[in-house]
């Protein structure tokens, strides 16, 4: 039985993270998973200790969602936070009320979290101490490194609501509707995981080529991998596809909470054999766009400006969550797959000698590619319920012109070839 003080601490849901209850299903339970594969297996006693080592610094973590008269919000709680082994498919549920969970299976250790808890630069900070804590205490490392250094106050503020300025007005373009991937589904829909690793200086050194970066050539080859999957009237819609942007790099914030906005890159065909020099060109041009300071802070102003208005904060949640459903799936509309480039893992030296890669996933209801880095080695993930592998077979096969060697695994689906 759960025990809940009348003193414990609570949080309002940041801006991002409202939307994620009343959108949460069971094909696309909003679910993000981070893994890291070790050179042996893990111990589970490390682990657990290390788990609760990381939430003394992470305490924002140890939350619980709770339902309001008007919003939802987070709640401390005295749960413990239980390791078990990996038993199922990923990013598909917690078992645990908690919002994250950890869990192993042979020499790979899994950090699954709720969106509505954080985002992914939030998690990244959290599963670095989470590995490093590991390390320390299964190998008794004699490394006294401070990973994170802000506060729990910084840690748990909401940065939406610290950095809200209503005079930043931007009006956007009116966007059209975007092609929609299609396709049979897995059984009960399963998330099927396709990831590539290879080596991250020679993306560098292929995006340096393109004069772009990582991301930009990413979803540049993404666009690219389409051109033979779409018909001739298919190719009248915009793809589109969706890029998070981590705010922290444009405000000072050392939130583990969400604080991220998206921008939607969009590129049309208008001819047959396009160059990827020709889609490189326009992705770069969108993304330097959406990029500047003005547009970033202008578009967080749009975002966070309805929960402002006084009669909006009146209405009930379960009124709420309906208008918000709706808008989603306009939104949606407007999407053709999503893009997360969460960066780079950076724990010290001497944690080198026991790690293998890491690999970052996303639960999604339509297609996800999600892309990690550690040392010199770039992990790309594909998440979809499709059972056809058409775009990313392409995607795949794009990188290995450039005689790149790639790594491919998947997990296994019943049904599957």
């Amino acid at each position: 039985m759960i025990k809940l003080s009348k003193l414990n601490k609570w949080y309002k849901l940041d801006n991002a993270a409202k939307l994620f209850p009343p959108t949460t299903t069971p094909y696309d339970p909003k679910i993000f998973r981070f893994s890291c594969l070790l050179k042996e297996n893990v111990d589970k006693e490390c682990l657990e200790k290390s788990v609760n080592k990381t939430l003394d610094d992470f305490p924002i973590f140890k939350s619980i969602l709770k339902k309001g008269l008007f919003w939802y919000y987070l709640e401390e709680t005295n749960i413990k936070a239980r390791v078990r082994e990996e038993k199922t498919n990923p990013c598909e549920s917690l078992n645990t009320p908690l919002l994250f969970e950890v869990t192993y299976y042979k020499n790979k250790i899994n950090l699954e979290v709720y969106h509505a808890l954080s985002d992914g630069a939030g998690c990244t900070s959290f599963f670095e101490n989470l590995i490093f804590n590991y390390l320390k205490i299964k190998h008794k490392l004699k490394d006294n490194t401070i990973l994170t250094t802000s506060s729990n106050y910084e840690k748990e503020t909401d940065s939406f609501s610290k950095y809200y300025n209503p005079s930043n007005k931007y009006k956007g373009k009116k966007k059209e509707n975007a092609y929609q991937l299609k396709g049979k589904w897995y059984p009960e829909g399963k998330l099927k995981i396709i990831t590539g690793s290879t080596s991250t200086s020679k993306m560098k050194d292929i995006a340096k080529k393109y004069n772009t970066t990582i991301t930009g050539l990413l979803i540049s080859l993404v666009i690219k991998s389409m051109e033979d999957i779409l018909s001739i009237k298919e190719k009248k819609k915009p793809i589109s596809i969706t890029v998070p942007i981590d705010l922290r790099k444009y405000f000072k914030s050392k939130t583990v909470r969400n604080f991220f906005n998206v921008t939607n890159i969009t590129y049309k065909f208008t001819k047959s054999n396009t160059t990827l020099e020709e889609i490189v060109e326009e992705v770069n041009k969108k993304l330097k766009e959406s990029l500047t300071k003005e547009s970033i802070s202008a578009n967080m102003t749009n975002l966070i400006r309805l929960e402002h208005f006084f009669i909006i904060r009146l209405v009930p949640l379960f009124i709420k969550n309906k208008v918000m459903k709706y808008t989603y799936k306009l939104t949606r509309k407007k999407q053709t797959m999503g893009l997360s480039n969460v960066g780079k893992i950076t724990l010290p030296l001497s944690c080198r000698s026991y790690i293998d890669k890491f690999i970052v996933m996303n639960s999604t209801d339509v297609l996800e590619l999600c892309i990690i880095s550690y040392e010199d080695e770039i992990s790309m993930s594909f998440s979809s319920h499709f059972i056809n592998s058409e775009l990313e077979k392409n995607f795949f096969r794009l990188l290995k012109e450039y005689n790149l060697n790639i790594t491919i695994y998947s997990n296994e689906i019943e049904g599957d070839d």
